[in-house]
């Protein structure tokens, strides 16, 4: 917290101001309190918190209440709000007094543009009321603005892909004060800092999404077989308002083009029906299956261990040498809560 005192003699005592900047979502409190009568104390501190960061350009709110001794109905009057240049950017009127402290109304702002510390002034403006002269009196705070914060997504890759084939995944991107992404780009790059794939996010957020903004992106996996780090890098510099430029890592594997096709079928062992929405794992593959209870994987040539699991089922799980066209029926037992009785039987 960083503090100051400032103090306005006029013929009847001074003016005390205090002002402060109060949490996130924003709010900035800025508290004036008037001059002393005479015979009253006329201690003057004038404090400052340490102001909560501000998105750049974001709206910010600001509400004054200013505090008299003896308490005074201030109702009328007006903090005015300037600032680092001296440019107003509005005026809070008194509305609301209880009996010992005067309010403003909201005064909505935008904040700065250009990241780093702002110094802004407060003024409570001379008066005169019931005949007596009040002085001006200001107060500065602190906005520390910074630039957007953006998390960036990456879905749909898929598990495993032919070296060399191309094939298709999703980019989505938000940014913390939820800004529509007008030009936005991003670049895709390889464990060596290539790029692969570039594109534009659309101005249209993803459905069940305020403000995540996504693309499809194509791009060719890498020839060397074996799992690759690469990352998607976004937003550029050349935004108009700053935002952080972050990075996200996900990885592709590459695998030798399929040769043989296993084909499973999964189905309840007492009831004999299909198991819907079974997920059917051939490492690196995973599949789910239909609505008929069936799978299907091409894999290369090699033995593989197969996992087949399913809502409220015990997994299945079997080995197999894969030579050619494998066809495997999973019979997946009901998960259910043993009794007394199987227990002890």
């Amino acid at each position: 917290m960083a503090a100051s005192d400032m103090a306005a003699d006029d013929q009847n005592g001074q003016w005390t101001c205090a002002l402060s900047v109060e949490p996130r979502p924003g709010r900035l409190a800025a508290q004036v309190e008037t001059p002393d009568l005479e015979g009253y104390d006329e201690d003057v501190v004038v404090k400052e918190t340490v102001p909560t960061e501000i998105d750049a350009g974001a709206q910010v709110t600001l509400v004054g209440t200013i505090a008299c001794s003896p308490a005074r109905d201030l109702r009328g009057q007006s903090i005015l709000v300037q600032d680092q240049e001296g440019t107003p950017r509005g005026e809070a009127q008194v509305v609301d007094f209880d009996g010992e402290i005067s309010r403003t109304a909201e005064l909505a702002v935008d904040a700065p543009t250009r990241t780093g510390e702002h110094r802004w002034l407060a003024v409570l403006p001379a008066h005169t009321a019931d005949g007596i002269d009040y002085e001006e009196v200001s107060a500065p705070f602190t906005l520390t603005v910074r630039a957007h914060a953006t998390n960036i997504a990456v879905w749909d890759v898929p598990t495993a892909i032919v070296a060399g084939d191309a094939f298709h995944f999703k980019v989505g991107v938000k940014c913390s004060s939820e800004c529509r992404p007008a030009g936005w780009t991003f670049n895709v790059s390889d464990e060596h800092g290539v790029q692969v794939a570039a594109g534009a996010l659309s101005d249209e957020p993803w459905p069940g999404t305020e403000a995540l903004y996504h693309a499809e992106v194509e791009a060719r996996a890498p020839g060397a077989e074996g799992l690759h780090d690469w990352s998607v890098k976004a937003p550029g510099p050349h935004l108009d308002i700053p935002h952080e430029e972050q990075t996200a890592r996900f990885g592709i594997r590459s695998v030798p083009r399929p040769e043989c096709l296993i084909s499973v079928e999964a189905i309840d062992k007492e009831s004999q029906s299909p198991i819907e929405g079974a997920r059917v794992v051939v490492h690196p593959y995973r599949v789910f299956t239909d609505d008929r209870g069936r799978a299907q994987v091409r894999v290369p040539k090699g033995t593989y261990r197969i996992f087949v699991s399913g809502s409220g089922h015990v997994p299945f799980r079997t080995e197999c040498e894969v030579a050619a066209d494998t066809s495997i029926r999973a019979e997946l037992i009901l998960d259910r809560e043993l009794t007394d009785a199987d227990l002890w039987s």
